[in-house]
């Protein structure tokens, strides 16, 4: 377990780049609507995360900027570092 954790946040980030870099410089075919689509379902997915920590730990969780944008771009892998501080 010491290792899975920066293994996906390492995965999260290559998938973000691959995301961002489609923006930038659209892949051939329909390989660059298919990561349009991604991109949009990750950042969805990732915003509503967002959203269910400040709503449901805002008491129990206090977090800084940083950590937010962590939970952003690593989801539910930064979420389940801060797991420990809940309690």
């Amino acid at each position: 377990m010491k290792y899975f954790i920066p293994f996906a946040k390492f995965l999260m980030i290559i998938i973000w780049a691959l995301l961002i870099t489609n923006l930038l410089f659209p892949f051939p075919g329909k390989a660059a609507l298919a990561f349009y689509f991604l991109l949009a379902f990750v950042f969805v997915m990732h915003s509503i995360q967002l959203l269910v920590i400040y709503g449901a730990f805002a008491e129990k969780l206090q977090l800084s900027k940083k950590e937010g944008f962590a939970i952003f771009f690593f989801g539910v892998f930064k979420m389940w570092q801060l797991k420990d501080r809940l309690n």
